[in-house]
């Protein structure tokens, strides 16, 4: 007996030493990670590592010492779940750092100003859709009706779709596998550093991640177990998960088939009888069949802005991932923890040795989107983090002691919250987008109550400056008015082919277009790429008369655009 504990105790050891060992190589090989926005060659430019790697280092024996103590297991999904969500406002002081939060604004804004019957009838047409899918920029409206247009309850959406996400994948590794195998996958989904980036922002990622998981979810129980809820319940699922992003589309169908096959296989028995599968297929048959009939009404009166978002994808999207994207390594080393990806390598093996096709029913996804289509877009990744986070608790069950898994957990969980706490948020805070909440914030202790803004074109453009507008609206109360610039920004080649080019064709809504007159009194705000931008001279005489002024030059120096904003008022006084 003693000698079985002093070979725990080194495992423990090692593990230990693993923890801090693991974020010295991958900072020491730092320049292999090409994420295009939470690079460890950018943000470490924010952080200082050896601060980190110190909280790390004492936190490390307390982690040994709980994966030691005697203290019972997680037994409940709702635990990790609730982590999750507490997890994810440690980062709403996030800005938004990608401009396709513009247009999900504006969507919700719609919504919220005209109305969900208008915001149905007019998607696509006066609300600008581009490749978008209404669901999620819906769920935002609606929350801006019922408590306001406040960023935080975007976000607060978000957190619970990201703990949604939690409890899903528990329970669906509890109906493939085993209790502790759902636990275990739901904890480890708190181990992606790069999740805690992207739940801040009013995107539809995280949102597209949930609802993917619950279409799966709802399908596997309603073929396995049958029941009029648990079908109509399904179908309800899977119509939404429709309507949340075109890409979903091929997820559906690569992770839903192999479930069916699943199902199909374990009631037809190991004889494949018909005759005891039959249900399956039965059920199957009208999930399909009722979630066509509450897709129906959407598709006969958009079909003709579909088709156009089709061809745009074909045509422009389609190629584009080609060109948009990050490395594997960067993926599943730099922004997934190492210790996931190990996990999820031995999984295989695992489910090899032991002829288990469910691996296989969740894994077809993994394989499809990263192995046959090449997709390498982290964005397109994040929906399948999930299952990731599955498979690797799959491979962990493969360890037998307890209280090694649950230190190897915490070796997951702990260090990737500290890396994105530490390193990912102080940096996403320093990027320039952090001047528009700045300036928002500033605007909102202003006695007015409406403010001009003035977007000065870039010499060497890399994105249609109006995009700011909405960006900067989400960041306060204030009614914002574009006030055009006599100087129109010149479109720069290659457009055509750039990851933004939606900026240089969404139409300035119709919210932003009333008369710059109309401000009273005079507040103007000037958004540019330079820290002193060129103005015409009726323009710069026009601020001038503005006997005060605010200037928001944070910068990271990092992207190629930047975001400066100065807000121009006469002698109204700061409110408290």
């Amino acid at each position: 007996m003693k000698k079985i504990d002093l070979e725990q105790e080194k495992t423990h050891l090692g593990l230990l030493f693993l923890t801090l060992l693991i974020p010295l190589v991958l900072y020491l090989g730092r320049e292999l990670d090409d994420n295009r926005l939470t690079s460890w060659a950018w943000v470490f430019e924010a952080a200082t590592p050896g601060r980190l790697w110190l909280i790390l280092a004492l936190l490390s024996p307390l982690l040994w010492l709980l994966a030691r103590s005697s203290l019972p297991s997680i037994r409940h999904p709702l635990v990790p779940a609730l982590a999750a969500f507490v997890g994810s406002l440690l980062f709403v002081e996030v800005p938004e750092v990608i401009v396709d939060a513009s247009r999900y604004f504006i969507q919700a804004k719609f919504l919220k100003e005209q109305g969900v019957a208008w915001f149905l009838r007019e998607w696509g047409r006066e609300i600008f859709a581009w490749t978008d899918l209404p669901l999620i920029p819906f769920c935002y409206g609606l929350l801006f009706s019922l408590f306001g247009e406040v960023r935080l309850v975007a976000q607060l959406a978000n957190a619970a779709f990201f703990a949604l996400s939690v409890y899903l994948v528990a329970l669906l590794g509890r109906d493939l596998w085993d209790e502790e195998t759902g636990l275990t996958a739901g904890c480890l989904l708190l181990g992606f550093p790069f999740l805690y980036s992207q739940v801040p922002l009013l995107l539809v990622d995280v949102g597209t991640m949930t609802m993917l998981l619950l279409a799966m979810v709802t399908w596997y129980r309603a073929l396995s177990r049958g029941g009029g809820w648990r079908i109509l319940l399904a179908a309800a699922s899977l119509a939404t998960a429709v309507l949340v992003k075109y890409s979903v589309w091929l997820l559906l169908l690569a992770g839903l088939g192999p479930l069916l096959l699943l199902a199909f296989a374990q009631a037809a028995g190991n004889g494949w009888r018909l005759q005891q599968g039959r249900p399956v297929l039965g059920r199957a048959l009208w999930i399909g069949i009722i979630a066509l009939l509450l897709l129906i009404p959407w598709l006969f009166s958009h079909w003709e802005v579909m088709a156009a978002q089709m061809e745009l994808l074909v045509g422009y999207q389609r190629p584009g991932l080609q060109r948009w994207g990050e490395s594997l390594i960067s993926t599943f080393l730099f922004q997934t923890h190492p210790l996931i990806t190990a996990a999820l390598l031995y999984s295989a093996f695992r489910a090899w040795r032991r002829r288990d096709w469910r691996w296989l029913a969740l894994a077809f996804l993994l394989i499809l989107l990263l192995g046959l289509l090449g997709i390498r877009r982290i964005r397109y990744t994040l929906p399948l983090f999930p299952l990731i986070a599955l498979l690797a608790a799959y491979g962990l069950q493969g360890i037998s002691d307890r209280r090694v898994r649950r230190h190897l957990v915490l070796a997951v969980v702990v260090p990737s919250l500290l890396l994105a706490w530490g390193a990912f948020r102080p940096f996403l805070q320093s990027m320039g987008e952090s001047n528009l909440r700045a300036a928002g914030a500033y605007l909102d202790r202003l006695a007015v109550d409406r403010a001009a803004v003035i977007i000065v074109p870039a010499a060497e453009p890399v994105l249609d400056g109006r995009v700011a507008l909405p960006l900067l609206d989400i960041f306060t109360r204030k009614q914002l008015l574009y006030h055009p610039h006599a100087v129109t920004g010149k479109r720069p080649e290659g457009v055509d082919i750039s990851p933004l080019r939606f900026t240089w064709e969404f139409p300035t809504p119709a919210f932003y277009r009333q008369a710059a007159e109309a401000v009273s009194p005079r507040t103007m705000v000037v958004i540019s790429s330079a820290t002193r931008p060129e103005l015409p001279p009726a323009m710069a005489a026009e601020l001038a008369a503005l006997p005060f002024k605010k200037e928001f030059a944070g910068n990271s120096e990092v992207f190629l655009h930047q975001t400066f904003v100065v807000v121009h008022h006469g002698p109204e006084l700061l409110q408290p």
